[in-house]
């Protein structure tokens, strides 16, 4: 018979409490013992930082979630100073010494744990692996594809991609007015689609054709990617990262392919059947016919000093997704912070558009070499744009190795996390004095400007957005080559302009703190940058 007191499943015996108490007065221990050795005893005790941060990643990982942690570790060096303890196990720094110490060659660091995060594979790509001299051997193969030559033969792909995509920029038959100038272009969206269609026929020996009008699923695939490093960033600044990372070969990664987007699934296929592809042609090129002299070819071609071997299949198609999804991610994220600075300073845009059209006769005459290096406005602008909307917005994390390290003078043990933060960074104010400013000039000396040599020198030292020593970006060269010619070409042929009434990507005093300028362009933090616009209107140029 029922009874309103009667027990289902819940077992209130004697036994029953004596054997749960236990377990809660040691989880609450353990909790109790935690915080007091990360406020009081841990190596990093005596560094500045938010009180809750010593103790918990909770704030970390709850910025990683708003994507705003770039600016959560620049409010932090505002308040604490150059150095700052953002979690109970990590320490970023501002000085100039200490990136050096972090990231030049002589660092006894190496990538910090939450590089296995992101591994899909057995053995991890160059830009994945943890071990300094597995790295090491890595790059060494790696560098053979990034040569004088390869740069070389990469611009002859930008150039074919990037006139037909002004071509397409230009074309005016969805103009709401016939003045000449084009529907608003979000150009995020339209760099993302250059780009990935130039990685393409560079990584895989065929282009995804992304910005052609016609109808294209792989269209979807770089905000498809986004979507997902968006889903994972935060899991690797969250208090769960050590089980992630253990869990990942134990099921985790099967549960992980089973929940992943379809046409995700389907753009890794297509790597998978477009590396394939390539290698058979490679293999042809051998028996008699041409080379296609592209960034794979060279990857190919590339040998272990050691063993003279080549890269496997496996690891072709390892390396050349990770250069795609690099590589789109810096050379998208400069460009649109170039069109947005570019549309809203009218002497930047005059000064840079007249050196570029008093340079060249026409635009087949744009092609690298010394007239194009000799644009010195060009490249203070790329510099200046690298600066202030940095591609990797927070820190590049690395692990102190047995032995410690000493950074910026002082001494940190091993197992501690360090790093700097390009975002914050670039805005230090005690190294560029109005951080929030685009103003190329500060790279280029002059009596006019009072701009000294030393003072260039200075801040191209301490800030280097693609990284010093044995890490550092590979394809920097090729990137900022690529930069050049698009926006060389682009502002030869056309003239643009910011969209009236127009702010997508622009900051706002509902934002908050550091992102309240209006005239600042403002990027998310996913480990890549997220970004959205600017909306500008082009017109082919009329002088």
């Amino acid at each position: 018979m029922y009874s309103p007191t009667q027990n289902f499943g819940v077992d209130e015996s004697p036994v029953y409490r004596v054997w749960l108490s236990p377990i809660i007065a040691i989880g609450f221990g353990y909790l109790v013992l935690r915080f007091i050795y990360d406020v009081f005893f841990h190596p990093l005790a005596d560094c500045p930082g938010p009180f809750f941060a010593k103790f918990s990643k909770l704030p970390n990982f709850y910025h990683a979630i708003k994507g705003d942690r770039h600016i959560w570790i620049w409010q932090n060096h505002q308040i604490y100073g150059d150095k700052v303890r953002i979690h109970p196990n990590e320490v970023l720094f501002l000085a100039p010494q200490a990136h050096k110490d972090i990231y030049g060659a002589k660092a006894n660091v190496r990538r910090a744990t939450s590089y296995k995060a992101w591994q899909t594979s057995v053995e991890p790509n160059t830009a994945l692996t943890i071990d300094p001299q597995v790295h090491a051997r890595k790059r060494k193969i790696l560098n053979q594809a990034f040569t004088e030559k390869s740069v070389k033969h990469a611009a002859s792909f930008v150039v074919e991609h990037t006139e037909r995509w002004i071509d397409l920029l230009s074309g005016t038959k969805d103009a709401p007015r016939n003045d000449g100038w084009t529907a608003s272009r979000n150009m995020s969206d339209w760099n993302d689609w250059l780009v990935f269609d130039i990685l393409g026929d560079l990584c895989f020996g065929r282009s995804f054709d992304v910005k052609e009008p016609a109808p294209n699923p792989i269209r979807k695939i770089p905000h498809l990617i986004i979507q997902h490093v968006q889903l994972f960033y935060p899991i690797l600044q969250s208090p769960f990262l050590n089980f992630f990372v253990w869990a990942k070969p134990r099921g985790l990664d099967y549960l992980l392919n089973f929940i992943t987007p379809e046409e995700v699934k389907s753009y890794y296929k297509f790597i998978n059947d477009s590396v394939t592809k390539r290698i058979q042609m490679e293999q042809d090129s051998k028996n008699g016919e041409t080379a296609r002299m592209d960034m794979f070819h060279f990857l190919c071609a590339a040998t272990d000093p050691v063993t003279g071997e080549h890269y496997s299949e496996d690891a072709l198609q390892g390396e050349a997704a990770m250069l795609i999804v690099a590589a789109s991610d810096s050379t998208s994220t400069i460009l649109a912070a170039l069109w947005f600075y570019l549309s809203r300073n009218e002497s930047v845009y005059k000064r840079l558009v007249l050196e570029i059209r008093d340079k060249f006769i026409n635009s087949d005459d744009i092609v690298t070499g010394p007239k194009l290096a000799s644009c010195t406005y060009l490249y203070a602008c790329i510099d200046e744009a690298l600066r202030i909307a940095p591609a990797g917005a927070s820190e590049f994390a690395r692990e102190v190795l047995p032995g410690g390290t000493t950074i910026n003078g002082e001494y940190f043990p091993a197992g501690v996390v360090v790093g700097c933060a390009h975002w914050a960074m670039g805005h230090n104010e005690y190294v560029f004095g109005d951080p929030n400013r685009f103003r190329p000039e500060r790279y280029i000396p002059s009596d006019a400007t009072g701009v000294t040599v030393e003072e260039v020198n200075h801040i191209k030292s301490y800030y280097q957005p693609f990284l010093i020593g044995p890490t550092n970006c590979v394809g920097k060269t090729i990137a900022i080559t690529e930069m050049a010619l698009v926006v060389a070409r682009t502002l030869f042929r056309m003239d643009l302009r910011a969209v009236p009434g127009e702010n997508l990507g622009a900051g706002h005093p509902s934002l908050g703190w550091g992102r309240r300028d209006e005239k600042q362009y403002h990027i998310s933090d996913a480990y890549i940058t997220v970004h959205e616009g600017p909306i500008l209107q082009f017109r082919k140029r009329i002088s």
